[in-house]
């Protein structure tokens, strides 16, 4: 019977409704209705009810079998629906007997009380009922099951026997442990037949095993017989006994479960019938004894064939699973690719095929040799040193790459090992498996030699090429863009153009529309041309012919796309050329329009020519400090030993000085930059910003302590990248200025300026004298001096510019000695 767990609940719930329900193999329920079923089970508990008053009226004596058996096994197999079966057959079994109204009573509780216990306890604690029979652990259960629901019938029954005929308490102990005994041995005689006939999984036996079978039942039989029924075979009646006993078992471990334990059951039944009919060869011993060494008896012989049996079956079930595992790893080697290899304890080869040693080692003998001492076998991964550490620690490795010149080409082996431990977790040496990737390397070199001649032809192109994958990430940009420095030093691979506009200000609105145009693409699968006017770097406007060709594979999938950019700059230049000619003989309001048109596009030409004046100018700067930097430094490193201590002193001012001048101009482009920003609002966590700013500066010095003071939860509304550069810009400021002080501390928290709501830095530096208020905000005014603590003077400056943007306010209170506070808000609130 294979019936889980679960399965026997769900019964219990559903006993209404029995023709909803999962029947167990070998179930009666297939043959017999619920009416049917259950008239058979009352039957059968009679026909046993009858038996034991029959050998009580012969005897004189209570016997040592108990229908509760049967009852524990229909609940078990049948579940609920078998309840009103069982109850009918206690009602009349105990009618049969005629016993007293209270012990009737008393002892019908308890025979059906056990057997449904004694079936949820089962139920709840194996899977299958053929664990029973098959596993150590279910033949514990069924014995402590048994043994355990016998309690509950035999107190039931003793407690009637006591208000029935008024049993001396001192007795009840011996007349519960007798009924006991007896109801637990009937269990078992009867369970283990039930449960072997309805979930016997043995093959079908063979007629010379089936002979056998008869021969050796026929003779266990007789000597039990002979026996329980006064024919002495040998002098002492228990060693005739015990001469059976072994029979028993080996019939019981040797037969199917089903032979086995009916020859248990009929053996039981014999020895039963002939101590209750008084001619057992042990009648000489009391009956008492006679009971109890019978119970031992039956007792002990079901539980070693039980426990020997489960204990067998689980055994070969292992043996089963364990050939069924190595048949499959056995398969799986031989249709294995890789090579299979041994080393011993002392890190040499001792099992090695002779496939790898014919395909890569060529006529090398191996066996005894450790890896390191192969003749001409080069080391890839890891130095030959490196591995032999990594053995001799007995750690695993992974793809360990070598290779051996084999005529004009490389072979490439790459191995895997792991080590072996014996079961006293002694090392015993390596095993691994070893793979031939000659070709795989040789693929991977004709890629590359395809990619380098694919890209040499891609960037000898003059068009703005650029490569996208089907996540429209950047994988390839030709040296005609780069050479354009719009992406500088951008780390652009694997981004997308929308990633790359938030780096990017001046490109960002391009990026953007690009990104958009590349989504349309992917979508649609259809190619996209459009003319786009660009800014170069250099101020210079120039149109470009923008065509986006989608790529897709054999199946026609999207699978990345090609963005090719052709400066058709001349060629527009011509056209608006002639049509400026065509538009010289329009009437004189048309010849108006288009000079206030041109005066227009002169002013906005002119704004970007300024703009980028400021650019040319701070970079035409850049050149002769360079110079001055770069010869000073040749003069100190190439004629140093022939000037004095002063002349030195004086190329190194120079250095400082050129180099200072370099940072100013880098700080008058960044204020330049910050002045044209836009601002782009959003709802921004301030404190997180701080955090992130606090982080850098502690990575710069990590040794230096400050106590930093960020409550959580300051949130703006405001451009998140100029917020970033207002705090970086402070909190550098705080950092510096604090950098004498025996305790340092820095502030950051929310306040209110003009009605505005603000924020502000507080620090305990060095502060400033408030008379000077006025010039902190000013370009390169600073209130201390450069040797104390370094600066451009630009800093504020950049912090009020930013504040201006937003239409904030920006002010600052600060003491000598005792610090400063730079407080600032982002302009009014917005509505939404």
């Amino acid at each position: 019977m294979n019936r889980p767990v679960d399965a026997m609940h769900e019964q219990d719930a559903q006993a209404s409704a029995p023709a909803a329900e999962v029947v167990p193999p070998g179930s009666l329920q297939p043959l017999l209705g619920p009416f049917p079923l259950n008239a058979l089970i009352a039957i059968g508990y009679c026909v046993l009810v009858a038996a034991n008053l029959q050998l009580r009226d012969a005897s004189g004596i209570t016997p040592m079998w108990a229908p509760i058996g049967l009852a524990l096994f229909v609940l078990l197999r049948f579940g609920n629906r078998a309840l009103p079966g069982v109850l009918i057959g206690v009602i009349a079994g105990t009618a049969l007997a005629q016993l007293p109204i209270p012990m009737a009573l008393m002892h019908a509780a308890g025979q059906l009380l056990a057997p449904w216990a004694g079936a949820r306890m089962l139920r709840h604690l194996i899977s299958e009922p053929a664990h029973l029979l098959e596993r150590t652990d279910g033949a514990f259960k069924l014995l402590a099951v048994a043994y355990a629901v016998a309690i509950i019938s035999a107190a039931a029954t003793t407690f009637g026997m006591a208000l029935a005929h008024d049993l001396h308490a001192a007795r009840w102990l011996d007349t519960g442990a007798s009924i006991w005994l007896g109801d637990a041995l009937g269990v078992v005689v009867s369970m283990l037949p039930l449960l072997a006939w309805t979930t016997d999984r043995s093959p079908v036996q063979s007629p010379r095993r089936l002979i056998e079978q008869v021969l050796v039942i026929l003779t266990l039989l007789g000597m039990l017989a002979a026996t329980f029924f006064g024919v002495a075979l040998l002098a002492e009646p228990i060693l005739q006994l015990y001469a059976s006993l072994p029979l028993v078992i080996w019939i019981a471990l040797r037969f199917p479960p089903r032979v086995g334990w009916t020859v248990f059951l009929i053996a039981s039944l014999t020895a039963l019938a002939g101590t209750a009919q008084g001619i057992s060869l042990l009648n000489e011993h009391a009956m008492g004894v006679q009971i109890f060494v019978l119970h031992g008896l039956i007792t002990l012989t079901a539980a070693t064939a039980l426990f020997i049996g489960a204990a067998m079956f689980e055994k070969q079930t292992a043996r089963r699973a364990l050939r069924e595992r190595e048949s499959h790893f056995r398969a799986l080697t031989l249709l294995s690719a890789d090579w299979h290899w041994e080393l011993d304890a002392d890190l040499r080869y001792h099992r090695l095929p002779d496939q790898l040693t014919g395909v890569h080692f060529g006529d090398t003998a191996l066996d005894g040799c450790a890896p390191w001492e192969i003749a001409g076998e080069e080391a890839l991964t890891l130095p030959w040193g490196l591995l032999r550490q990594t053995l001799e620690r007995h750690d695993a490795f992974r793809d360990f790459l070598s290779r051996r010149r084999d005529g004009s080409r490389w072979r490439y082996l790459a191995s895997s090992g792991e080590p072996v431990f014996d079961a006293l977790g002694a090392f015993s040496g390596y095993r691994g498996v070893s793979r031939d990737i000659t070709a795989e390397m040789q693929a991977r070199e004709a890629l590359r030699e395809e990619e380098f001649r694919l890209r040499a032809l891609v960037d000898a192109l003059p068009e703005l090429i650029v490569l996208q994958d089907k996540h429209l990430r950047w994988r390839l940009a030709n040296r005609s863009l780069l050479d354009t420095r719009w992406l500088k030093k951008m780390a652009w691979l694997g981004a997308t153009s929308e990633e790359l506009a938030a780096h990017l200000p001046s490109m960002a609105d391009v990026l953007k529309q690009d990104h958009q145009i590349a989504e349309a693409v992917a979508l649609s699968c259809k190619p996209h041309r459009e003319e786009q006017r660009l800014v170069m770097p250099d101020g210079e406007e120039r149109v470009f012919e923008v065509s986006v060709i989608p790529l897709t594979d054999d199946d026609g999938q999207f699978n990345g796309i090609v963005s090719v950019r052709r400066d058709m700059t001349a060629q527009r230049d011509a056209e608006r050329i002639q049509a400026e000619h065509v538009q010289g003989v329009q009437s004189l309001n048309d010849e108006l329009e288009r000079r206030v048109g041109a005066r227009t596009a002169a002013l906005e030409a002119a704004i970007r020519e300024l703009e980028a004046f400021s650019y040319s100018v701070s970079h035409d700067l850049r050149a002769p400090l360079r110079a001055l930097d770069g010869f000073s430094r040749l003069l100190v490193e190439d004629y140093g030993d022939l000037l004095d201590e002063q002349g030195r002193e004086y190329l190194s001012r120079i250095r400082r000085n050129s180099q200072r001048m370099g940072e100013l101009i880098d700080d008058l482009l960044e204020l330049s930059r910050v002045s044209r920003a836009e601002v782009h609002r959003s709802l921004t966590n301030l404190s997180d910003i701080a955090r992130d700013v606090v982080r850098e500066l502690t990575a710069e010095a990590p040794d230096r302590y400050v106590h930093w003071v960020i409550p959580e939860g300051l949130w703006a509304d405001t451009d998140s990248g100029l917020a970033r550069v207002v705090f970086e810009n402070l909190l550098r400021n705080a950092w510096k200025f604090t950098r004498l002080q025996a305790q340092p501390r820095i502030e950051i928290g929310q306040t209110e300026l003009q009605g505005q709501a603000a924020y502000y830095v507080r620090d305990n530096g060095v502060g400033f004298d408030m008379a000077y208020v006025g010039r902190l905000f000013a370009p390169f005014q600073r209130l201390h001096n450069n040797r104390e603590f370094d600066g451009s003077g630009i800093g504020l400056a950049i912090v009020q510019r930013v504040i201006r943007l937003h239409g904030g306010h920006v002010s600052a209170e600060g003491v000598v000695g005792q610090g400063a506070t730079f407080s600032f808000s982002f302009g009014p609130v917005r509505p939404d």
